[in-house]
């Protein structure tokens, strides 16, 4: 009994002394300064979550497949295994994508990955992407007309969801 209370204590103190460090939102402004690169990528691989009741998941970072499929910006450090390129790569973020959506992702590229741990670094565009419209604008308009392609995405999504909330209460007995 003791070895187990001993091994939870130690596993609780090594989980909080590895923990995510994340910045809180800082607005679009600075975050779009601050992002080394921004993209637009296709997830082409969801991992699956953690199956069995004995896996403890201390890294809450998803690694997801994903295809970059348009660079808006990127900066590289000179080395040529660190320049952003199309095609696949790997997202580290704690924002879960499904598979064969694009995002926009505010990211850092370093060694063969994107890291965008904040979920508000990646943003949902659905099933297709508007490149004819950002084709050639300054990144600020097209991270306009991407941010529209979000919210209306979003609002779209919440639609649905509502439209299901309302089938599911149908189901449910009146409260009395």
């Amino acid at each position: 009994m003791r070895k187990l209370i001993v091994s939870v204590l130690l596993l609780t103190s090594v989980a909080t002394a590895i923990a995510l460090l994340t910045v809180s939102f800082p607005g679009w402004d600075q975050l779009t300064e601050g992002s080394p690169d921004i993209i637009i990528a296709r997830c082409t691989k969801t991992p699956l979550p953690v199956e069995t009741p004995y896996q403890i998941q201390i890294d809450l970072v998803v690694h997801s497949d994903i295809e970059v499929v348009s660079i808006l910006k990127g900066v590289t450090n000179g080395v040529a295994s660190e320049r952003l390129t199309l095609g696949p790569t790997v997202l580290r973020s704690m924002y879960w994508p499904r598979q064969g959506e694009y995002y926009l992702i505010f990211s850092s590229y370093h060694e063969g990955y994107h890291q965008a741990i904040e979920d508000y670094r990646v943003i949902p565009l659905g099933l297709r992407v508007p490149a004819d419209a950002i084709a050639g604008k300054p990144l600020d308009e097209q991270l306009q007309i991407l941010f529209k392609r979000g919210l209306f995405y979003l609002n779209r999504e919440i639609q649905k969801d509502e439209e299901e909330k309302q089938r599911l209460e149908s189901a449910l007995p009146k409260p009395k």
